[in-house]
């Protein structure tokens, strides 16, 4: 595309997808022509948003690919974002997928096939990768701040016992559900929770511009009981290409505050950051280590205004990059196999805990050789 059009989306999904169409709607180059979902709630939800504008709120994905929109904002559940996202490609669309883009390994491989013969633009939608105190990160690690990054962490912690959805669409706990007969459950009720990783592994990959190549894994107790299907926890330590070590913790069953917690050790320095705080500590190469930590107030945006959208200003960054390469024909910031070194090393740490924490190698699915990252082409670092 190019010159003054505008691009024609439609979005499948109004639980996660009201923000993406919220951000799609703040933007003068995008014209919303449709959007699904098959719960009432989510649809009247969807109407309040676009209360003036004369876009169609429909029952059904397929009514919303009848409309022949340009693009698709594919934000259904896990189990069915590579279904719905080979059905916009094939239908000549470009994507953005929610995360984690794909359940199993074998879904990563027929997306990326699909993506191949489509020759369309797709976007995995991790907004954590946004932050904006990455770039910094990114910025200091080039210029060797930190030296070389040995090891590095991230954990992510949020308690949602809700796992189980009643027929209108509310989610449920188990002991909130108790007598109630109509209820299912989510489709996150039973994910291995390591596999939910790509909040916090993705940073991290672009970070170091790197790639997974082996995991080991074990899983908690399942101990919990308002979530019996899953872990109550797991640890993953991933080896990367480039021979780092990253640990990856996630729990979604603990009761305590929701935070992402990010850390970088180097052989000359390190920074870390955590949500629940909202800024970064930084030990820069030269600094004497009984002064402690430099306390740098950067957080998810680059101003208190630009971060008050949804999750910390990310997702409107998100998807405005991923339109404008679109608009502009450019590669996409995280295209089908950089989608798959943030996916499948979750789909493979679960093997490994299958296996009782055995190693298992982590399958490369680029093309040829593994190219240098093109996320902070389109995001840019700090001056």
């Amino acid at each position: 595309m190019g010159g003054n059009e505008r691009l024609r989306v439609g979005v499948v999904g109004l639980r996660r997808g009201l923000a993406h169409l919220r951000s799609l709607m703040s933007l003068d180059e995008v014209e919303v022509v449709g959007v699904c979902d098959r719960l009432d709630q989510y649809r009247e939800q969807a109407h309040k948003v676009m209360a003036r504008a004369k876009t169609p709120v429909l029952h059904e994905y397929e009514e919303v690919l009848a409309l022949r929109p340009d693009a698709m904002v594919i934000a259904t559940n896990a189990k069915r974002q590579v279904e719905h996202a080979c059905q916009a490609l094939e239908a000549g669309c470009h994507v953005f997928s929610e995360i984690p883009g794909a359940y199993t390994f074998e879904e990563v491989i027929q997306l990326r096939d699909c993506v191949e013969r489509s020759g369309r633009l797709y976007m995995l939608g991790e907004n954590r990768s946004f932050n904006y105190f990455l770039s910094h990160w990114r910025k200091w690690y080039v210029e060797g701040l930190f030296g070389a990054i040995s090891l590095a962490e991230a954990e992510y912690l949020h308690y949602l016992p809700q796992t189980l959805f009643a027929r209108d669409g509310t989610r449920l706990s188990p002991s909130e559900a108790r007598g109630q007969r109509e209820v299912q459950p989510i489709w996150r009720a039973d994910q291995p929770p390591i596999q939910y990783l790509t909040h916090d592994l993705g940073p991290l990959l672009e970070v170091l511009d790197d790639r997974c190549v082996s995991v080991s894994c074990r899983s908690g107790p399942w101990w919990s009981p308002e979530a019996p299907l899953r872990s109550d926890g797991q640890i993953a330590l991933f080896e990367t290409a480039n021979g780092s070590l990253i640990r990856i913790l996630i729990t979604l069953n603990s009761p305590r505050p929701q935070e992402h917690r990010y850390r970088l050790f180097g052989t000359e320095g390190g920074a870390e950051w955590s949500a629940y705080e909202g800024y970064c500590r930084r030990f820069a190469k030269g600094r004497d280590h009984r002064e402690g930590w430099e306390r740098i107030d950067i957080g998810t945006a680059p101003s208190q205004a630009e971060g008050k959208g949804s999750h910390g200003g990310t997702d409107i960054r998100l998807i405005k990059s991923w339109v404008d390469a679109i608009l502009k024909g450019r590669p996409s910031p995280i295209d089908v196999y950089r989608m798959a070194d943030y996916t499948v090393p979750g789909i493979m740490a679960v093997r490994s805990a299958e296996l009782g924490g055995a190693p298992v190698p982590i399958p490369n699915l680029h093309r040829g050789a593994s190219p240098s990252t093109q996320f902070w082409d389109h995001v840019g670092l700090p001056e």
